[in-house]
């Protein structure tokens, strides 16, 4: 009865918020009609702890199905994989943001023994500043300072170097090689994954369960529209993401479409002015660390545009735009008050 009460109260005070008149585009741009609180939502996303039981036995042998995307072909290949941890890891190495993002909520801190370069980069990483105070950091190509911090497991992704993952079994050091990060369903399967190699496999499900109750409420506060908002991503030089991207799991999440998507674009696809204008997206979102918005309100030519006449273009942070962890929730929840705020 609890758990109806408040989501009622979280549909009706969203609702308010929603359709309130005297929002302004700086109000927007700051969250201020983001259905849940990001502020809270990144604190809850970032820490979280499960009802701990027993996590097995060590050595454990651990069955997944690892996932690859072949962006060339717009096509999956999957393969059953089996790999042995002979004991509990405690110096673990992420190699990448989404993963590090991924530990910081689920894994104790002190056994993440060091961080990638791109994890401090606030227009990579959500928790960005985080990392950098707690450290320590090493460089894309320092292979032989991370053999150093002798850890005794490293997270790698698809697009970790081939010679760096040699250099570790030439060190003799394990690494587990994750696979497709995209959609809000492959990260919450990642998550429970992660989960399982490192024993805390309560963490990880309390984790998956938060995400689906916050997007659930995400959605609950959503208007009802005869038809859905079409979005565009748009990036520098004019690239669009298309059906593969983690954009289109955003959109999905709070029932809109990406523009891209929508236009069969695979992957990623640079598009001219002429494109721009045909498609005619309702909004336009852009990198915040970009002058993308300016350019696109001073060009004569895309005057035309929805976005542009209805002041519906707006900047979003980079790190919200690419988040591959369970900060996507996050970035759906800033995107529906972006989408839904700015348009009434």
């Amino acid at each position: 009865m609890q758990r109806i009460l408040r989501c009622a109260l979280v549909v009706c005070a969203v609702s308010v918020l929603f359709c309130a008149p005297g929002y302004t585009e700086e109000d927007i741009q700051k969250g201020a009609a983001a259905p849940l609180d990001p502020q809270q939502l990144k604190k809850e996303l970032s820490f979280v702890l499960g009802k701990q039981e027993t996590s097995g036995t060590w050595p454990r042998t651990i069955s997944y199905t690892f996932t690859t995307y072949d962006y060339r072909q717009d096509s999956f290949r999957k393969e059953e994989r089996v790999f042995v941890m002979t004991k509990k890891p405690m110096r673990i190495i992420p190699h990448s943001v989404g993963v590090a993002e991924i530990l910081w909520a689920i894994c104790p801190r002190e056994r993440i023994v060091a961080f990638n370069e791109f994890s401090t980069q606030p227009d990579s990483s959500v928790i960005a500043e985080e990392i950098r105070s707690r450290g320590p950091i090493f460089l894309q190509g320092q292979t032989e300072l991370v053999i150093g911090y002798q850890p005794d497991l490293i997270f790698t992704v698809f697009y970790s170097s081939a010679d760096f993952k040699e250099k570790l079994k030439q060190a003799g050091i394990p690494f587990f090689d994750l696979g497709y990060f995209g959609t809000i369903e492959s990260i919450k399967e990642q998550i429970l994954l992660i989960g399982r190699i490192i024993g805390e496999e309560a963490n990880a499900s309390a984790l998956v369960a938060l995400m689906n109750t916050r997007i659930q409420e995400i959605q609950a506060s959503i208007p009802m529209r005869k038809k859905p908002i079409r979005v565009l991503y748009y990036d520098e030089g004019g690239y669009v993401p298309g059906i593969s991207s983690n954009f289109t799991s955003m959109c999905g999440i709070i029932g809109a479409v990406n523009v891209g998507a929508e236009q069969r674009v695979k992957s990623w696809k640079q598009i001219d002015n002429e494109t721009l204008l045909a498609w005619n997206p309702d909004v336009i979102v852009v990198p915040e660390e970009s002058n993308l918005k300016e350019f696109l309100k001073s060009s004569k030519v895309l005057s035309h545009l929805t976005a542009i006449k209805s002041g519906t273009v707006y900047t979003v942070p980079m790190a919200i735009l690419k988040a591959d962890s369970q900060f996507m929730v996050l970035s759906a929840d800033m995107l529906a008050g972006i989408v839904y705020g700015g348009i009434r």
